[in-house]
This record gives C-alpha cells, sequence and structure tokens, in this order.
C-alpha cells in the first residue's frame, strides 16, 4: 500500500484527512504508518490476508481492556463501525505516546510485570481444565516447514505434552509481550501495552514465559518476576509451572520461523538469515530447559 492508497482508504472508511503520514519501523507480521490529523496523532497497521482474523481478534481486545482502563492503543471504529476496514487489512489505531521499553533495568522490568499482570485481571482470569478449549492445538508436529528441521516436531510433541494437560489459570493473553511492547509515557508516568494482533483467551503462564523469554530468561527476568508475582492473578504453586511454558513458548517459536523460512516470508528483515537466527534462538532456548538424550535426532 503506498501513501496515495493508504490516504485513500483513511477518508473512504474513517472519514479522515491525514496531514502527515510517517513510514514506522515494520514488525515482522505488518506494516505501520504514524497518522497525524490535525493535533491527534493515530498508528495505521496493514497486515498479510492470512492475518486479518488475528488482527481484527486483538482490536477487540485492545477496544475491551482499553474501555476498562489499560493503555492499549484501542482500534477507532470505521465509518461503518468496522474494526477493520473491508478489504483493506488496514486497522487505525489510537497512538500511545511515549519511549519503548527494553526491559534492562529493574524499573522498566516492575513496570513490564505490573502492566501484564494488570491485563491479566482485567481478562477475567479463571482457572481452567485440560480439554476445554483448542489453544494448545495451534502448535503441531505437521505445522508448515517443521519436518525441514528434524529436531523440531519432537521438540513440538514434548512442549505440549508438558503443558495441555495442566490445570491453570487462564485470562486474555497479549500472546507477544516483548519489551518494546510496552511504552512509558513520562509525561503521564502510565505504561501502556499495544500490539494486540492475535491476542486471544489462554493459559497466563504463556504470557509470563514469553515475557520472561524476551528478557533473557529467569534470571535475567527476576524484577519481572517478582512484580508480576506480587500482581498477577498466579500463586506460587502455578507459578511452578514456568519452564513447562517456557518450552511451550520456544517451541511456537521454532515453528513460527520454520513457517517462514519455507515460505520465505522476509516481512520485516532484510534476508532469510533473521528467519535462521529466530529458528536457533528457539532451538537454544529448549536445549537449555533439558540436556538432549543421545537417541535425540539432529
Amino acid at each position: 500500500m503506498d501513501a496515495h492508497a493508504l490516504d485513500q482508504a483513511l477518508r473512504d472508511h474513517w472519514g479522515l484527512d491525514a496531514t502527515t503520514v510517517t513510514t514506522l519501523d515494520g514488525g515482522m507480521n505488518s506494516r505501520t504508518w504514524l497518522v497525524r490529523a490535525g493535533d491527534i496523532s493515530y498508528v495505521a497497521k496493514r497486515v498479510s490476508a492470512a492475518d486479518v482474523e488475528l488482527l481484527a481478534a486483538g482490536c477487540s481486545v485492545a477496544e475491551r481492556l482499553g474501555r476498562a482502563g489499560l493503555t492499549t492503543g484501542s482500534p477507532v471504529r470505521t465509518v461503518l463501525g468496522a474494526l477493520v476496514a473491508p478489504g483493506e487489512r488496514l486497522a487505525l489505531l489510537q497512538h500511545v505516546p511515549g519511549r519503548e521499553l527494553g526491559g534492562t533495568t529493574a524499573e522498566e522490568q516492575r513496570w513490564i510485570g505490573t502492566t501484564l499482570a494488570q491485563v491479566h485481571h482485567a481478562g477475567a482470569p479463571a482457572r481452567q481444565k485440560p480439554g476445554t478449549s483448542g489453544f494448545y492445538g495451534w502448535l503441531t508436529p505437521d505445522a508448515p516447514g517443521a519436518s525441514d528441521h528434524p529436531w523440531l516436531p519432537r521438540a513440538v510433541e514434548q512442549a505440549r505434552c508438558a503443558t495441555h494437560r495442566l490445570t491453570v489459570t487462564w485470562s486474555v493473553l497479549h500472546t507477544d509481550p516483548a519489551p518494546e511492547a510496552f511504552r512509558y509515557d513520562a509525561a503521564t508516568s502510565t505504561v501502556g501495552l499495544i500490539d494486540w494482533t492475535g491476542a486471544c483467551r489462554g493459559p497466563v503462564l504463556y504470557d509470563v514465559a514469553s515475557a520472561v523469554m524476551y528478557l533473557g530468561g529467569p534470571e535475567r527476568a527476576g524484577k519481572f518476576l517478582d512484580a508480576y508475582s506480587a500482581a498477577g492473578p498466579l500463586d506460587e504453586s502455578e507459578l511452578g509451572h514456568l519452564d513447562a511454558f517456557r518450552r511451550f513458548r520456544f517451541a511456537v517459536q521454532g515453528a513460527y520461523f520454520a513457517r517462514r523460512l519455507a515460505e520465505r516470508d522476509l516481512t520485516g528483515i532484510r534476508d532469510d538469515s533473521g528467519n535462521e537466527s529466530g529458528l536457533q534462538d528457539a532451538r537454544r532456548g529448549l536445549d537449555g530447559l533439558a540436556p538432549r538424550t543421545p537417541n535425540e535426532e539432529k
């Protein structure tokens, strides 16, 4: 979508005449633009055709949590009331001011932990027995591209077996709470959480494991875990299952990059080295959770 097409879409679907449109650094699954209309700023987000439903689901979650008082970059509905402009794969979101967090300081980790805990409390947390939802079905040994890496299907199966029979707390999940998704606004001393594409209901430990993965593991994520434990809906015994969900999260990461490699998906990167690096990071993460057995396939 070029600038002219974006301008037209903003007028047609939102009745918005943009003053300026600036391309933002792209993520691995979307293209985004900072849109200014007078004194108001928005973010326009466009995804692939395969991700439209995920974008719509994320917009719905962000809107609901925004109404509950969280800063989420809530969607601006079209003039016809849609979350995503029909045929455009485009959403218009409220701009969340502030700086991206890096998670490298104790203070930032506390902000991340407290904010994620607020999300999970706002999402009606409840204990859920195994077999009551298909959350775990999105990770399978026969996922696209997995068979190209002989170690991956087995790792996926092990991760599923370690988690799907557990009775744990479920709530609304962000599903990808990397530090850069959290924004601190010094003017208001508030922390927002953006980029809700793919948000869904699932086991809270999946989000916690995701945050720990991005922060470099439990030792480096200590302040995050302390803050989340103090403010979140999980008790100590349930947090004892964290490593099982870390395994699941690394397996998801491996399957994600295996699919991108198989489909030659270069969205957000220059070449396949970025996908290869992501896949190997996932394998190292899995290896770090349990030593390889002598009979494991290489």
